[in-house]
């Protein structure tokens, strides 16, 4: 089988809470035209094809779910190129992408709150058009970095381990892959977000930092470095580089709402505001929080209505938070009489 090689975008997630009657269609359906019904739990998203001449006709490209690396379900992406499960998103879920009967990569799903997730992969065309005969005996998985099939067992297997919480194996896994080949910059991302994620900040900065090295434009590695400074109140350096994610990834809701709250941590409120709500835009109920942060911030300038109206949009993403009673009480007693 010839394998390809891709470029795989930043995982885009939205999770979409509903409540209503199976028998409509919602806003998820509206979107991609699929037949998903209100409430049904569903893994989603469209694959693109950048660029694709016109006078070329799109490849068959088939979407398969894994769960552990069993096949769960596989499906063909439609003329626009959406696809979708119908599933619980689960840990453990991969998505494997083929294009003309070839494997050209997969992406791990980071599963949050609700029963809907979405992702969203954009394929190089003239990458995939591109590819040598001498790449036969590679695969390319998420982020777009060519391995070998060991290489790829390896790193299925170092990942499977962060499912299950066994940091240290993932990271002497890790580590033997970048002895071996020190370009995979997806490897040392997932190396610095370990140790990101243990607080081990003297080993995560290096490691982002090769990731950036080998690939300038990969957010994912940006992200997590500007997440770093930030959770170390390194405000200024946090802004710098979380600017520079934005610049490469406007979408990233992720990018836009850690470059908010920098702003707000650096007493920049007025600068913070456009970014917040551009990642609330973005991923509405993913990141529904932010309307929480934004409350909290006019309430305290005394600005009350501003207030009631992000206390209100959140509790419509949100209706069963755990505070609900506490913020219908600060709507009541703070509006307009």
């Amino acid at each position: 089988m010839k394998y390809f090689s891709i470029v795989i975008s930043i995982v885009v997630f939205s999770f979409v809470f509903s409540n209503t009657a199976t028998a409509q269609v919602d806003e998820v359906s509206s979107a991609t035209g699929l037949p998903i019904a209100i409430g049904a739990p569903v893994i989603y998203g469209q694959v693109a094809i950048e660029g694709l001449p016109r006078s070329e006709k799109r490849p068959i490209v088939f979407v398969t779910l894994l769960i552990s690396g069993t096949q769960i379900d596989r499906r063909q992406t439609d003329d626009r190129g959406y696809f979708f499960f119908l599933q619980n998103p689960r840990h453990g879920h991969a998505l494997l992408f083929e294009v003309n009967g070839a494997e050209v990569g997969r992406a791990y799903l980071t599963i949050g709150t609700g029963n809907r997730i979405r992702q969203d992969v954009t394929l190089d065309w003239r990458a995939l058009r591109g590819a040598s005969s001498t790449t036969k005996t590679g695969v390319v998985s998420a982020g777009g970095y060519p391995r070998t099939a060991d290489a790829e067992k390896a790193f299925d297997k170092a990942m499977a381990a962060v499912r299950e919480n066994k940091n240290e194996a993932a990271i002497t896994t890790f580590k033997e892959m970048v002895e071996k080949d020190p370009k995979d910059y997806l490897v040392w991302t997932m190396l610095g977000s370990i140790y990101y994620s243990e607080k081990k900040y003297a080993d995560a900065a290096p490691a982002f930092k090769k990731a950036l090295e080998l690939k300038p434009d990969f957010t994912l590695a940006r992200v997590n470095l500007g997440k770093m400074e930030l959770s170390q109140k390194n405000y200024d350096k946090a802004i710098e580089i979380l600017s520079r994610a934005v610049e490469l990834e406007p979408t990233s809701a992720d990018a836009n709402h850690y470059l908010g709250e920098a702003y707000l941590q650096s007493k920049k409120g007025s600068m913070a505001v456009g970014f917040l709500n551009k990642a609330i835009e973005l991923a509405p109920v993913q990141k529904a929080e932010i309307h929480l942060r934004l409350a909290a911030l006019y309430n305290g300038a005394n600005l009350k209505d501003r207030a009631v109206a992000e206390y209100r949009a959140f509790l419509t993403k949100v209706p069963s938070h755990a505070d609900k009673n506490k913020f219908e009480q600060y709507i009541r007693d703070n509006s307009p009489k």
